[in-house]
């Protein structure tokens, strides 16, 4: 069997104009259900946008859900993903607009604390990052 990895998929979206609370309601409620039966999903979190932002820039999208998967196959699950949406076993319904946004991202260091970096050096951190950098020269 192959060494299963872990991903991360980013959405984004927005809920149908004066539907926010079906949207939400949804989303944490069947979408949840019905994404976390799919073999390979270990998680999700969903967030709202905040009031407070680094940037000025508008946002196009008021809502991110990240979900967490380990798998040996991820195109099998993205298989899986696309034959339930069509079969009708991934609901959608119509307060979610479809002009979402997402991406799927594979971790390329480990996941760091501001704990863990507490009196080193950039050298001491980029080695505790464990990264997979493929672009660095040997």
């Amino acid at each position: 069997m192959a060494e299963k990895k872990k991903y991360s998929m980013l959405v984004l979206s927005n809920p149908t104009e004066g539907q926010e609370e079906e949207y939400i309601d949804w989303y944490v409620g069947q979408h949840f259900h019905d994404l976390l039966r799919i073999p390979g999903y270990v998680g999700g979190r969903y967030y709202k946008l905040s009031d407070i932002q680094l940037g000025s820039e508008p946002h196009k999208y008021q809502y991110l859900v990240i979900w967490d998967f380990e798998t040996e196959d991820f195109q099998a699950v993205k298989e899986d993903i696309a034959a339930r949406m069509k079969d009708g076993r991934t609901q959608f319904i119509p307060a979610f607009d479809m002009a979402y946004w997402d991406g799927t991202f594979e971790p390329i260091t480990k996941y760091v604390t501001s704990e863990e970096i507490k009196g080193l050096s950039v050298d001491e951190v980029h080695a505790i990052t464990e990264v997979e950098n493929p672009y660095r020269k040997a």
